[in-house]
């Protein structure tokens, strides 16, 4: 056996070692290039601290989607300062994958404007880059980064992949169709361009062409775990639970120990639950709990094996049938919910129309929503402060309900339809996905409590007597949230503070009408009595998580910093998603100095929102006195691309790069968003001529953030 076999125990030299592990990682074959690297270490200890040796580590570890030893690794080996180009490259591509997306900005923008580096790692940055700015909604920036990739000449299937992503992000699915063919037909094995391929044909309800790519994309990268749970989750849509549960399993067998692995496994429980195998399930809910107790999937996972393990016979379930399935543009889940369901009771719209009726600035309220139902004709529909067994009617009537639920103080709207007694799930459609989603009973509870459970069942006018009664107390009881609502809105702050007390005496037992007494008493600055109304929140509900943010809120008014990083810490460990109570303990940190953690808070709130334009602007004020003008510069740009009107983001930026520079950042910025809105525009616009066609009903679980 000759030393240099890839068989052998031993090479002949470190280069012999390196250039086999590379040629199977250039082969995908992960398992054997780590393999290969873990022999050439136990022959000379000393490589693992070379360059080259780390930059294929990390590279096979990113492959087998470790992201966390992949950045360690790559971290180590750009420190170096002979290491080659490539790996601040693949640092660039990890950090991206690990949604450390400014981060992975800086890094891969120095690789692709060096111009002393290699042409085909800069096209690939410019490529990477585009995703990035893709992904965070930035659509001038990802244009730029591909022009400038694509002024090199060298065209790869990696850099149609990227045009594929950006195209897929501002809704052009069908030119991302073609861009992604002609990437596979550059190179066949371009992992990127065969993942959105598949998906791009799967938004477009092309279900048998994206089992074919994707089938053949396994084939070419039998060891890409996202091969495996896109295929489960497309099996899963089409009632095969089983071959779904089969797929997860051979994802975890290429990559146990792989990033979201713990989500693999909870899909795993949960579809081998679907599939009717009880006991698996249970079995599964147990490993993915023993195998990872700090998941965010935890709570959730015990819930789901609660249910099972304490399940009764003959439990209900009920669910609506050819329900529209459509993603939600820009932050139009509550435009895009309603639309959803008069769609469905036989009323059609659009979330652009009534996006055009009830949107407002970067959200929507419940009381624009209400206004528009009033104006519809041909539609019955009624409000609730609502419950479980509310929900279960309604569903069982064949009537779909418009709700919220909310992580801490950030709501997202989606319809009710359909429930599982014995999993203890309620199922949703959740605008962010094109196949429904499970929530546990006590979570969705939980997230309800913010609004009371407000929600708005809806019906054709033919079947209204289906719509569940209401007493006229119960009734008289909305209409008084509604209008302290509207007075908050409209900022008529003493008439929502009497609205919300008159509610609060009529309905103890509710906890709405208490936060909107805190909140318009905090915006009076009367921080006695919004102290009182959170405290007599947590009083009842010890887990209120708005009591807790807003006694932080009181504390920090009052010149309390460490009450308020006290509270605000209560509350994040009830619910960490919620971006702006990170904005909100960031910008208190760094009032205190602690700018390190100030800054993690605020690029958090970031990573939950990307459009959190106050986080942003606050990023690039204290890089800016810092003397970090690079990373402030960068947020300054991103949020007048986002806004090109921002003043001062404006007046930020014009003070190091000068006014005209900024001035055509932001006119060339207000064209291509304007553009981009057309193009979206005239895709949802019926065509002329044409009778428009119902929807077909998509089949797959598909959220962009992921892609």
């Amino acid at each position: 056996m000759a030393s240099g076999d890839v068989t052998a125990e031993s090479f002949s030299s470190r280069k012999v070692c390196l250039a086999r592990a590379r040629e199977h990682l250039n082969n995908r074959a992960f398992r054997a290039a780590r393999n290969t690297l873990a022999k050439g270490v136990r022959q000379w200890p000393a490589l693992s601290f070379e360059h080259e040796y780390l930059t294929l580590q990390g590279h096979v570890a990113w492959r087998q989607r470790n992201l966390r030893e992949a950045r360690r690794t790559l971290h180590l080996a750009a420190r170096q300062e002979d290491c080659h180009i490539e790996a601040r490259f693949l640092l660039g591509r990890v950090l991206l994958d690990s949604n450390r997306i400014e981060e992975a900005v800086r890094v891969l923008d120095a690789v692709l404007n060096n111009d002393d580096e290699l042409v085909p790692y800069r096209v690939h940055a410019g490529g990477a880059l585009s995703v990035a700015y893709a992904a965070l909604g930035l659509n001038k920036s990802s244009q730029d980064a591909l022009e400038k990739s694509a002024g090199f000449g060298l065209i790869s299937a990696q850099l149609l992949a990227d045009e594929g992503y950006r195209l897929m992000r501002i809704g052009a699915y069908p030119e991302a169709e073609v861009q992604l063919a002609k990437g596979l037909q550059v190179d066949a094995t371009c992992e990127d361009a065969f993942f959105r391929l598949s998906t791009a044909l799967l938004i477009q309800n092309k279900m048998e062409p994206a089992l074919e790519v994707l089938a053949y994309g396994i084939e070419q990268s039998p060891e890409n775990v996202g091969f495996y749970e896109l295929m489960a989750r497309m099996y899963e849509s089409r009632g095969q639970h089983k071959e779904a549960a089969a797929f997860l399993k051979r994802a975890l067998e290429v990559s146990p120990e792989c990033d979201g692995a713990d989500f693999i496994r909870f899909e795993l429980a949960c579809s081998l639950y679907h599939a009717g195998r009880l006991e698996a399930a249970t079995l599964a809910f147990r490993d993915m709990l023993e195998q990872h107790p700090r998941s965010e999937l935890a709570h959730t996972a015990k819930l789901r094996l609660a249910s099972l393990e304490q399940r009764k016979p003959n439990a209900k379930a009920g669910r609506l049938s050819a329900f529209p399935r459509k993603l939600q543009k820009r932050a139009f889940c509550a435009p895009n919910t309603l639309a959803n369901v008069l769609s469905f009771v036989g009323k059609p719209a659009t979330q652009e129309e009534v996006a055009a009726r009830v949107f407002r600035g970067t959200g929507t309220r419940w009381p624009e929503i209400f206004d528009y139902m009033a104006g519809i004709e041909g539609v019955a529909w009624r409000a609730y402060f609502g419950t479980l067994d509310l929900l279960k009617r309604c569903v069982d009537s064949g009537l779909p309900v418009m709700t919220t639920e909310y992580h801490g103080m950030s709501g997202h709207a989606l319809a009710v339809i359909g429930y599982d007694d014995a999993g203890q799930v309620l199922i949703a459609q959740d605008p962010r996905f094109l196949d429904p989603v499970e929530i546990p009973y006590r979570e969705f509870e939980l997230a309800w409590q913010h609004d009371d459970g407000l929600c708005i069942a809806v019906a054709s006018n033919e079947r209204k007597k289906h719509l569940p009664g209401i007493s006229g107390d119960d009734e008289r009881l909305v209409r008084t949230y509604l209008e302290a609502l509207r007075h908050l809105g409209a900022g008529k702050l003493k008439e929502a503070l009497q609205a919300a007390e008159d509610l609060a005496q009529s309905a103890p037992e509710k906890q709405a009408p208490l936060r909107l007494a805190a909140e318009a008493a905090l915006q009076l600055k009367d921080l006695k009595l919004a102290q009182a109304k959170a405290q007599a929140a947590l009083k009842r509900w010890p887990d209120c998580f708005w009591a807790l943010r807003y006694l932080g809120d009181v504390a920090w008014l009052g010149g309390d910093a460490a009450t308020a990083l006290e509270h605000f810490h209560k509350a994040r460990a009830l619910d960490h998603r919620d971006p702006v109570l990170a904005y909100a303990m960031g910008e208190l940190l760094l009032s205190i100095g602690q700018r390190k953690q100030g800054r993690t808070l605020l690029l958090q709130a970031l990573r939950e929102d990307s459009r959190f334009h106050a986080a942003r602007l606050r990023l690039a004020e204290d890089c800016f006195a810092a003397g970090e003008d690079v990373a402030g510069k960068l947020h300054a740009r991103l949020l007048i691309e986002y806004d090109p009107d921002h003043a001062q983001a404006r007046d930020l930026l014009a003070s190091k790069s000068g006014n005209t520079a900024v001035r055509t950042l932001a006119e060339t910025a207000r064209k291509v968003n304007e553009s981009i809105r057309t193009r979206q525009d005239a895709q949802a616009a019926p065509k002329p001529g044409k009778k428009q066609q119902p929807e077909e009903e998509a089949d797959v679980e598909i959220d962009l953030d992921d892609i």
